[in-house]
């Protein structure tokens, strides 16, 4: 597939999956469900989708196993907070917030642990190409020097 038919791809599926929430989340409005119903819906729905997101990756094979718990993980706590929001009203209680602050909060902690994981790949995985270059810049040298007396000869 070329690239820009992955991309149309990607924005069609983006498209049709905010459509389907919107739609979602207008028959919570229209039906009368609470606020927090609303919020714990939103939140399931996203969650959801990521879960999608992320196994059509592994799928793929554009994501490895390995990157996509940063995704899985934080997902599965979040759908287990929406269907369970026992858990999350004696947070509520404890830290004086409202519900849509703890579950903003929740996806917030949770990429903030993505985003650190991956920094902490990016950082090793830029000593390693130093150590490369490095080992490159060796056997050049190398390289060269033996080279030279055979040019002498």
């Amino acid at each position: 597939m070329t690239t820009l038919r992955k991309s149309l791809y990607g924005l069609f599926f983006v498209a049709v999956a905010a459509i389907a929430v919107w739609a979602f989340l207008e028959l919570f409005v229209r039906t009368g469900v609470s606020q927090m119903g609303r919020i714990r819906a939103a939140a399931s729905a996203g969650a959801l989708l990521l879960l999608f997101a992320t196994f059509e990756s592994i799928r793929r094979t554009q994501l490895k196993e390995r990157y996509a718990l940063l995704w899985v993980i934080p997902s599965f706590a979040i759908l287990l907070l929406a269907f369970f929001p026992g858990v999350l009203d004696f947070v509520r209680r404890f830290f004086g917030m409202e519900y849509g602050s703890i579950m903003a909060g929740v996806a917030f902690l949770a990429l903030m642990f993505a985003v650190f994981a991956i920094c902490r790949t990016l950082s090793k995985n830029e000593n390693n190409i130093a150590r490369i270059a490095q080992r490159v810049a060796l056997l050049e040298e190398r390289l060269r020097e033996a080279e030279e007396p055979k040019r002498e000869s």
